[in-house]
């Protein structure tokens, strides 16, 4: 059975009069916009400029209807979804940081189970993400919400969009290598980037009209500056390559990134950074949500 989704499913503005002076009877037309998608993309720590996205969409007047999100981007997508505002969001932005999600898991003999395959536990990010947005599952959001991850034993692309919020978003941020998997109904799932790091034709299938799709690992496009930068560039090309095309989204919105630290980047900077990526997108998207 294919996944349901839970939501809106149709935005209309105000009752529009067309009474002509000959005709006494009032005509209602109902005047229907396009519903947006919305669908962040994972990037570690960089995932802060998400958020300064939100914050010139909603400065324009602009809401999604529905939202994806991947590692780092499904933190952000789970919170907006759940309806925390602006200024919430910029709070987690700044609370967000690695001793509040991350715990070391000591290289002990005998470990077992899903903690022996990483370096980094994340179970913390469930309490974290609860103290910001409470627990709530899926079909509670009142924005309809897909989560993308990896199962690590096939390496097929999971779309989650049922089960509680907090652990499906906690799966799609679990770097394969460095951070434990998450059980998820008999699998083991890691983060969404080593899949599809764009989560942009299920946002269709929920029943968007227009989508934009925020990019937080894009291509320099200019010569690398050192050797872990070069190594940075052709992971951004790896992972550019698997999932869905960045051409499928009706916006592309790439803030400038490059050579950003992705560990420990300045929250501000970030913020400011997707604030200014957005703006060039806001005239004709508005035009075209109508």
């Amino acid at each position: 059975m294919p996944p349901t989704f839970s939501g809106p499913t149709d935005h209309k503005l105000p009752l529009i009069s067309t009474a002509t002076r000959s005709e006494e009877v009032t005509v209602a037309v109902w005047k229907q916009r396009k519903r947006l998608g919305l669908a962040l993309s994972g990037g570690v720590a960089r995932g802060r400029a998400h958020v300064g996205v939100i914050e010139g969409l909603h400065q324009a007047g602009i809401h999604a209807d529905f939202v994806s999100g991947v590692s780092a981007g499904a933190l952000v997508a789970a919170a907006y979804a759940a309806g925390v505002s602006v200024a919430g969001l910029r709070d987690l932005a700044v609370q967000l940081t690695w001793p509040r999600i991350a715990a070391p898991i000591l290289p002990l003999p005998g470990r077992r189970g899903a903690r022996r395959l990483g370096l980094v536990d994340f179970s913390k990010i469930e309490p974290f993400l609860i103290r910001t947005m409470g627990d709530p599952t899926f079909d509670e959001l009142p924005i309809p919400l897909a989560i993308g991850a990896t199962d690590l034993v096939t390496g097929e692309p999971v779309v989650i969009t049922d089960g509680r919020v907090v652990h499906a978003a906690r799966a799609s941020a679990s770097v394969p290598g460095i951070v434990a998997p998450a059980r998820w109904r008999g699998r083991l799932l890691c983060d969404g980037f080593a899949s599809n790091n764009l989560l942009i034709g299920v946002l269709r299938e929920m029943g968007a009209d227009v989508v934009v799709a925020v990019n937080i690992m894009p291509l320099g496009h200019r010569v690398p500056s050192n050797l872990f930068w070069a190594g940075s560039a052709a992971l951004s090309a790896l992972v550019l390559k698997a999932g869905d095309a960045l051409d499928q989204a009706d916006f592309l919105i790439e803030p400038d990134l490059a050579e950003s630290d992705y560990l420990f980047p300045r929250t501000e900077d970030m913020l400011a950074r997707g604030r200014a990526a957005v703006a060039p997108v806001i005239a004709p998207l508005k035009a075209l949500l109508g």
